[in-house]
C-alpha cells in the first residue's frame, strides 16, 4: 500500500492471566489510592520514585474542558456526561506501565496493546481522572481500529477482571461507560473524517463517551507551512469510472503530503484519479494546543500512517521533551518494512531500524504484535 500521510487521529475475571499475575493485579488495584503497589519485591524503583510513593503526591494537570470539549460539537452534547477535569499524570502513568510490564510481558498472550490500554482506563475510572489518547491514522474510527477494539467493541478480548460488580458480566466492553476516555483523532481524508465523526457520535450515544476531539488536518514538521498540498484519491460520485473501480484500500487509505511519491505510485492514473487539496497542517504539539489539548500529557499514542512512522516520531521527539513523551506508543511497522525493500532510503538506513533506535534511545522497550510494535517507556 502507498503511504498514508503523517496524520493524527484521535484519535480506549475476563483477564487471561496466571494466578500469580491476577493476584498481583488485585494488589495493585486495591492499593492504588496510596501507591503501595510499588514494592521492592514487585519492581525496582529509583529513589525519586520511592520518594514520590512515600509522599503520595501527584502532579495533576487540569484539562480546559470548556474549550477542548466545546458544546458546539454534536459528539460532546450527545449525553449529559462530562470528562473528569484532571488528566492522568505522567508520573502515575509511568508507574502503572512499569508495573503492568513486570507482571504481563513475560507472557506474550497478555503483553498486548489492548491489555495496557484497558488497564489504564480502568485505573482512570477508579481515580476519577481522564485518560488522554492520540491516534494518528484512524480512518473512519472503526475499521481495523485498535482503539475501537480496545474500548468499544472488544469481541471478547477483555483484560480486566470483574471485581466488586464494577464490570457487568457478559458485556462486550469491560467498561460501564467511557466518560473517562478522551480520544483525539486527526484525519486528513475528507470522507474518512466525516465517517469518523459519525463513529464517535455513536460511541457517545451508546457508550457514554463525554468528549472527543476530531481534527481534520495533517501533521507536518515543515515550520514554513500551515497549509500543505494533500494528495488523495477522488471518491466523488462523479469520479471517472476507472477510479471508482479501484479497491477500497486505495480509495480510502491512501493520502499523502508527498505528492511526488503519489505521482510515482499512480503513474498514468495520477492526473485522472488523484486530487490535490490544500489541507491545514502543523506539528503535533501545535495541532493539539490549537484544540486546548496538552501534547505533554498523552498517555497512549497510536500510529498507523502507512510508512511515515519514522518521520513522524523523529519530528515528535524534537518538539516534546523526553520526560513528557507518551508512556505507551503503538505503531505499524509492516509498510515501513515493505518500503525498505521497494524504495530504500538514500543512505540505505532501514526505516524500522531507525525508528527502533530512536525509541530505544528514549527508554522504550519493544514487543512485536505481528504488523505492529508495542513500545513501552520503562524509565
Amino acid at each position: 500500500h502507498m503511504i498514508r500521510c503523517a496524520m493524527i487521529t484521535f484519535a480506549a475475571g475476563i483477564i487471561m492471566l496466571h494466578t500469580k499475575t491476577s493476584h498481583s493485579l488485585d494488589d495493585y488495584l486495591k492499593n492504588d489510592g496510596d501507591n503501595k503497589f510499588i514494592t521492592p519485591e514487585k519492581m525496582s524503583v529509583s529513589s525519586a520514585d520511592a520518594s514520590a510513593t512515600a509522599d503520595n503526591k501527584e502532579s495533576l494537570i487540569e484539562l480546559d474542558i470548556d474549550n477542548a470539549c466545546p458544546r458546539s460539537s454534536a459528539i460532546n452534547t450527545k449525553n449529559n456526561n462530562s470528562p473528569p477535569p484532571n488528566l492522568m499524570p505522567l508520573d502515575r502513568l509511568l508507574s502503572i506501565v512499569k508495573y503492568w510490564h513486570e507482571i504481563n510481558c513475560p507472557q506474550k498472550e497478555t503483553c498486548q496493546f489492548a491489555s495496557i490500554g484497558q488497564h489504564l482506563l480502568h485505573i482512570a475510572m477508579k481515580r476519577n481522572q481522564t485518560l488522554l489518547t492520540v491516534q494518528l491514522g484512524a480512518m473512519d474510527g472503526r475499521s481495523n481500529d485498535p482503539m475501537y477494539e480496545m474500548f468499544v467493541e472488544t469481541r471478547g478480548k477483555n483484560y480486566i477482571q470483574a471485581r466488586n460488580g464494577d464490570i457487568a458480566p457478559g458485556r462486550d466492553s469491560p467498561f460501564p461507560d467511557l466518560r473517562n476516555w478522551l480520544p483525539v483523532m486527526i484525519e486528513p481524508v475528507p470522507k474518512n473524517y466525516e465517517d469518523m465523526k459519525e463513529t464517535y457520535l455513536g460511541i457517545a450515544n451508546d457508550s457514554g463517551l463525554a468528549c472527543a476531539v476530531p481534527i481534520h488536518a495533517a501533521v507536518s514538521y515543515d515550520s514554513t507551512k500551515t497549509t500543505c498540498p494533500f494528495c488523495r484519491f477522488n471518491t466523488a460520485d462523479d469520479a471517472p469510472p476507472s477510479c471508482k473501480g479501484q479497491p477500497d484500500w486505495m480509495k480510502f487509505q491512501i493520502g499523502t503530503l508527498d505528492c511526488e511519491h503519489s505521482k510515482r505510485f499512480f503513474n498514468k492514473d495520477f492526473d485522472l484519479c488523484i486530487l490535490q487539496d490544500p489541507l491545514p497542517c502543523n506539528s503535533l504539539e501545535k495541532l493539539l494546543s490549537d484544540h486546548f489539548v496538552p501534547a505533554e500529557h498523552i498517555a497512549m499514542l497510536q500510529i498507523d500512517i502507512e510508512g511515515y512512522e519514522y518521520i513522524l516520531l523523529d519530528g515528535l521527539f524534537k518538539e516534546i521533551p523526553d520526560e513528557s513523551l507518551p508512556p505507551v506508543i503503538h505503531f505499524e511497522h509492516k509498510v515501513m518494512k515493505d518500503q525498505d525493500m521497494v524504495h530504500p532510503l538514500v543512505n540505505r538506513t532501514s526505516r524500522v531500524d531507525h525508528t527502533k533506535e530512536l525509541l530505544s534511545s528514549r527508554g522504550y522497550h519493544f514487543y512485536d504484535e505481528g504488523e505492529d510494535y508495542l513500545a513501552l517507556r520503562l524509565v
